[in-house]
């Protein structure tokens, strides 16, 4: 959160799978249908974010008019679903939570309030015909953010004061790890003396010396809560999406870095939600340059959505 209380969730969709997403506006009027008992849910909000439609429209990430943004996490080894439809509960399948949490939710205490009625069943999704295991990352307006997990006993809530979140272990796993790296810093160590000889680091940076540099989830976490604390203090909207983009660029990852049973894993897009002003902001593998789209220069009682493609050719400024 900027100094002038500007909220943003900013986040990367790392993926073997090749998700080909759009830019989708969902009006009010526009209701989801659940897979799972299809049952039409009405929209409370309008919203904006990516994802796809498939028969319904389901979203990876976004936010409302409200002001409420989440986002998508995978979270294998440890999401547990239930096997069953239950009566007079919400009965989603994992893969429609963002859109639910989106059209239904102004605040992070409304959407406390509602995780009791909400029974997330096995369901796979269709694109990629699996159940996909994940967890979710919330926030809005106030910049307090929550982190919702599928586990075993049931779905847990976590506040998360920190606002970073990543995928597998769970969250409270995560917040132990941070231990082993209290001593890391962006100050500059100072040389030290060893029997009359002195040694000194060789340059800036020595502080960060044991931030870990790998592309596992845990070592992505804490890259990225290294940069939102040592980020230089920012006002305006444009700082925060200047700096939203530089500290998720530590977390990247290039096209043959990772590979998995799937296939090359990589940054697919990375997106940046400003909860205040309803914007939305993104970049792909393949374009850098950032696109922007604002929720609140739709028709939010329109009939039908708006979908933008999502432009993966590099677009570049042309100097001469």
């Amino acid at each position: 959160m900027t100094t002038n209380q500007i909220n943003t969730l900013a986040r990367t969709m790392d993926f073997a799978f090749l998700l080909d997403p759009e830019l989708i506006f969902l009006p009010r009027k526009l209701p989801l249908v659940s897979e799972v008992d299809q049952t039409a849910r009405p929209v409370k909000y309008a919203m904006m974010g990516i994802g796809r439609n498939l028969g319904t429209y389901l979203f990876a990430d976004g936010l409302n008019e409200a002001g409420l943004a989440c986002a998508s996490l995978y979270f294998p080894g440890y999401a547990e679903y239930s096997d069953a439809i239950i009566p007079d509960h919400i009965n989603l399948a994992p893969h429609e939570i963002v859109g639910w949490l989106m059209a239904n939710f102004a605040t992070l205490e409304e959407v406390k309030a509602a995780i009791p009625r909400l029974n997330i069943v096995s369901t796979p999704l269709k694109m990629m015909n699996v159940i996909t295991p994940l967890h979710w990352i919330i926030t809005d307006k106030t910049g307090n953010t929550l982190v919702i997990e599928p586990m075993k006993d049931g779905i847990v809530i976590h506040e998360n004061p920190l606002g970073v979140m990543t995928n597998s272990p769970d969250f409270n796993w995560h917040l132990t790890n941070i231990r082993n790296y209290i001593g890391v810093s962006p100050n500059k160590t100072g040389p030290i003396q060893l029997n009359g000889m002195t040694f000194s680091p060789f340059g800036g940076g020595s502080g960060t010396f044991g931030l870990p540099g790998d592309y596992t989830p845990p070592s992505r976490f804490l890259r990225a809560l290294f940069g939102r604390e040592a980020i230089n203090p920012i006002e305006t909207e444009e700082e925060c999406i200047n700096a939203a983009f530089h500290i998720l660029a530590s977390v990247d990852i290039p096209k043959g870095s990772v590979i998995t049973d799937e296939g090359i894993d990589f940054t697919q897009y990375t997106a940046c939600m400003v909860c205040n002003s309803g914007t939305y902001y993104y970049k792909t593998y393949d374009n850098n340059q950032i696109a922007r789209a604002c929720l609140f220069n739709e028709d939010f009682e329109a009939s039908e959505p708006k979908i933008w493609d999502i432009i993966q050719k590099q677009q570049y400024h042309q100097l001469n």
